[in-house]
């Protein structure tokens, strides 16, 4: 009988797939959120890109939206704006299934023709719908797969800004 990492004991091998499943996806993009807050925070801090708003951004699209703009208008960025588009552009085609994930409910617990139903509110014209989608089993490889690139291209590029953060540094101790 499978045990939950939080103790629960459950007899369902294909639902306890599902919750490592979501698990995944929550702990995969937190790491991959968190280095792409490291490179918001250096453009914002260090690299020239404070100017270009009014406060540093905290949700998603404005984060990317700030990350493009960066490294399309500030020069000395020029040679980071193919990672960081390639970046962008893998974390907008991501962030609806996660979110879908994260904020969904699940609506059946058990596996039906490959995959399990969810259902979602979201807010159209002022109102809330109720949408429905699958998570299919068959989509978990390519999403691992997808989820841990995402992971180390953020984690690249930063490393990329940072040793262009840390070289003045070195270079001028006390700062």
């Amino acid at each position: 009988m499978p045990i939950s990492p939080g103790g629960t004991k459950y007899d369902d091998e294909e639902l306890d797939a599902l919750f490592r499943a979501v698990g995944f996806v929550v702990v995969q993009w937190g790491q991959a959120e968190q280095s792409l807050e490291m490179i918001v925070a250096m453009l914002y801090q260090d690299l020239g890109g404070k100017p270009l708003t009014n406060r540093i951004p905290v949700l998603l699209t404005p984060k990317l939206d700030f990350v493009r703009k960066c490294l399309s208008t500030i020069p000395t960025l020029h040679q980071f704006k193919s990672d960081g588009e390639t970046l962008i552009q893998q974390f907008e085609e991501l962030s609806q299934k996660r979110h879908d994930l994260i904020h969904g409910a699940i609506a059946g617990l058990s596996l039906d023709n490959g995959g399990f139903p969810f259902v979602k509110l979201d807010v159209k014209d002022g109102f809330h719908v109720a949408r429905e989608f699958r998570f299919e089993s068959a989509e978990f490889p390519k999403l691992t797969k997808d989820l841990i690139d995402l992971g180390a291209a953020a984690n690249a590029l930063g490393r990329k800004l940072w040793e262009r953060v840390e070289k003045p540094r070195a270079a001028a101790p006390g700062l």
